[in-house]
């Protein structure tokens, strides 16, 4: 029988500067490390096992959406580089680049984490500061952010403790971290429709290219259609991206122009389309046939055609990834600036706030759980306060007498 390693993942022992040091020696990993047989070894079905009762693997397992998955993973593994005294991303000190063996979250002794481990980490997330690979300034990572490490730490410790590898009493001491405080303005910007118009222009430019290989024209104009039909959806209804990516065909309503949308923590909405979206969508579902699967399927490469991951000709579909490479291609190619699927959900909130629907139905169709979040979105109390500050008289100059 074939023997697999199950901890390879940390070939390295912990540092002695690491604050989980001491702990490593009586503490090994689940399923497999030292101890768990010669050289770290298991056979496959009892390395299997093994990697059912880790805390790490079992945690993402219990999340909803791939989107989560990666989320959270990151957020472990920065966390794991933090606590064994690794660069928090993964970089290599030596080459300044991504260091290929970067060590991850998966083997990392998460049952002996106890309170003082738990409250040092917070510290240090409190320093942590994030670089604008544009300008290079650094700005501090923002409550929300250090709160979803937090989120995953809690997570990650309460499944040590469902699989039996601590205590009640070392969960709950270990988990009691508070919360970081604070309040921002939503992410995103409010997009002029100009902007949108021209991102439009740009797919519409692709659908009679001058390209004098008749494949490669095909190829363009199934991009924009889908393209096009995708930034209507996005400005229609202001869906998160990885909403926009899970959607199948079988989610669109045409009679009732209206879209079921699978969101947050598995929830359901129904959101509905304007005139011009769900025209721009009938056209490109012409064009990608009426095939189960998803709505925006991904590509393959060239030979460009709709990706379909088995034999059965369902359709793939997008990853919220993909959604974004697409917007910012379309805006290099309309020479505007980059708009994210979060800034097209930004503008539909405020839009639909400044038009006077009321806080509940924006709430709906936003697939927030709580009104206050929804609350955040709206411009009209920046306009009352900006109307206020202009009924202030300017301090007298000799210009103004």
């Amino acid at each position: 029988m074939a023997r697999v390693s199950v901890a390879q993942e940390h070939p390295e022992p912990v540092p002695e500067t690491s604050p989980i040091a001491v702990y490593t020696p009586n503490h090994p990993l689940p399923g497999g490390g030292p101890g768990g047989g010669p050289d770290g070894a298991l056979p496959e079905a009892a390395a299997e096992a093994g990697r059912n009762r880790n805390p790490y693997l079992a945690y993402l397992a219990s999340l909803d959406s791939a989107e989560s998955r990666t989320t959270m993973r990151g957020c472990l593994d920065r966390i794991a580089r933090l606590l064994l005294g690794d660069d928090i991303h993964g970089i290599d000190p030596k080459t300044g680049g991504k260091a290929p063996a970067a060590r991850t979250g998966l083997g990392f002794p998460w049952h002996v984490l106890r309170a003082e481990h738990t409250i040092y980490l917070r510290a240090r997330l409190d320093e942590q500061v994030a670089r604008d690979p544009k300008t290079g300034e650094e700005r501090p990572w923002s409550h929300t952010y250090r709160n979803k490490h937090l989120t995953a730490l809690r997570q990650v410790i309460k499944w040590a403790w469902r699989l039996g590898l601590s205590s009640a009493e070392e969960h709950a001491r270990a988990a009691d971290v508070p919360p970081f405080k604070g309040s921002r303005e939503p992410a995103g910007e409010h997009i002029e429709p100009e902007r949108v118009g021209a991102l439009l222009d740009a797919c519409d430019a692709h659908l009679d290219a001058p390209e004098p290989d008749h494949a490669r024209r095909a190829e363009l104009r199934q991009a924009a259609l889908r393209d096009a039909a995708m930034i209507e959806v996005l400005y229609a209804t202001g869906v998160r991206r990885g909403e926009l990516a899970r959607l199948a065909l079988r989610d669109y309503d045409p009679a009732r122009r209206s879209l079921h949308v699978r969101g947050k923590g598995n929830k359901d909405r129904r959101v509905f389309l304007t005139h011009s979206a769900a025209s721009r969508l009938n056209t490109w579902l012409a064009e990608r046939g009426s095939d189960p699967g998803g709505l925006f399927p991904p590509f393959t490469p060239r030979p460009q055609r709709i990706r379909r991951p088995g034999a059965g000709g369902t359709i793939d579909h997008l990853t919220g990834q993909t959604v974004s490479h697409m917007l910012t291609e379309r805006a290099e190619q309309a020479k505007t600036a980059r708009s994210t699927a979060h800034d097209f959900r930004h503008t539909v909130i405020g839009e639909l706030l400044n038009a006077g629907v009321d806080l509940a139905t924006a709430q709906a169709l936003a697939g927030h759980a709580s009104p206050a979040t929804t609350a955040r979105y709206d411009r009209r109390a920046e306009d009352v306060r900006r109307a206020a500050v202009d009924r202030l008289s300017p301090p007298p100059t000799k210009a103004r007498t």
